[in-house]
């Protein structure tokens, strides 16, 4: 293991080195229709569902994951994204407004959760393969946001059991790993209004393990994951060590032994505390591209839209990492500047 000061600086010099000049570098706002498409199809051939009985899709699935992701970037209605995406994705059909509702809700979260696993552990290998000597101990960034849908203004005045009878919210648990560089969301849990974020970890450990990430890496998470006591041996039986702030209660010292192994290691490890804001600095970037309410009716709607905002977070880093947006960028300009200006726009810059 190294110490805080040459640990520190490693960190310091593997982000120096991943930082490429920002004007060409894709954003939430700037991701290419065509790399969402080709990522998606990319997943689909290397993960493709397993066979089922009856009738086969007449659609693909790559295309129906492309469709709700650009709908997510866009915050698009069903019947814009209709209207609109044939000139999107170049394609000359696309599903009935009820079929695409179907389709759209059919993709499941384990679905969601390996696209966004996949994307995770390809931009992962790439920053690896471009440092030299990258550090002993990965980071696993943990924590919980929100997302609002259906109805929003009621909440604002409602209080108590009256906003809980809203239970317009979806709650996510968030994983990120860091390793010096880019921030990468390797998995999460949603779970309902109001719901555990402990209990959403427990959920995720127990069906993921260590995912992606493998064992011996650190899972830093606030004070409110130092109380579980479970929780953490159960993030120990994974191969993570716990590095999270444990405190005594008013009347009862700690006692546990995960709590006191965990309060052990805070001397050692208060380097990876101070590094808990990144995974908060991935909320505000979705949140300020995307937004912190969804417009939709059902939480089944909702959930998709979260996760197409964490997979979309995935694609931009990982176009980045890859150095592709500048070439496909300047292709998508020209799409869009012959096909999508208005006829006027064009006629007046001849005259």
């Amino acid at each position: 293991m190294f110490e805080k000061s040459s640990q520190e600086g490693i960190l310091y010099s593997m982000h120096a080195q991943n930082q490429p000049d920002r004007a060409l570098q894709a954003t939430l706002a700037t991701l290419s229709t065509r790399h969402i498409l080709q990522l998606a199809q990319r997943f689909t051939q290397e993960h493709p569902l397993p066979p089922r009985r009856g009738r086969p899709p007449r659609y693909p699935e790559y295309l129906v994951l492309a469709l709700a992701l650009l709908q997510v970037r866009e915050n698009w209605s069903y019947r814009a994204l209709r209207q609109k995406a044939p000139h999107e994705l170049q394609v000359s059909a696309l599903p009935a407004l009820g079929t695409l509702w179907y389709r759209l809700a059919q993709i499941t979260d384990a679905r969601w959760h390996a696209f966004l696993a996949w994307l995770a552990a390809q931009g992962i290998g790439r920053e690896r393969a471009g440092v030299a000597e990258p550090p002993e101990t990965p980071l696993v960034l943990v924590d919980g946001t929100g997302v609002g849908y259906n109805t929003p203004f009621y909440a604002r005045y409602r209080r108590g059991a009256e906003i809980r009878r809203l239970r317009s919210h979806i709650k996510a648990v968030v994983l990120g790993y860091w390793q010096g560089g880019v921030v990468w969301v390797v998995g999460a849990s949603l779970g309902g209004a109001y719901a555990d974020e402990g209990r959403l970890l427990g959920a995720w450990l127990q069906a993921y393990g260590s995912g992606v990430v493998g064992s011996g890496a650190l899972l830093v998470g606030d004070k409110l994951y130092g109380y579980r006591a479970r929780l953490l041996e159960q993030v120990e039986q994974v191969g993570w060590t716990p590095v999270v702030r444990v405190e005594p209660g008013v009347r009862q010292r700690v006692r546990a032994g995960s709590r006191v192994r965990a309060l052990g290691r805070l001397g050692r490890y208060g380097w990876a505390l101070r590094a808990r804001y990144r995974i908060e600095q991935v909320f505000g970037s979705v949140k300020r591209a995307y937004g912190s309410y969804v417009e939709c009716r059902s939480a089944v709607q909702a959930r998709r839209w979260v996760w197409g905002m964490l997979v979309l977070w995935n694609m931009v880093k990982l176009v980045n990492v890859s150095g592709e947006f500048f070439v496909w960028m300047g292709w998508e300009w020209v799409y869009r500047r012959i096909f999508r200006t208005p006829s006027h726009t064009l006629d007046s810059a001849y005259h």
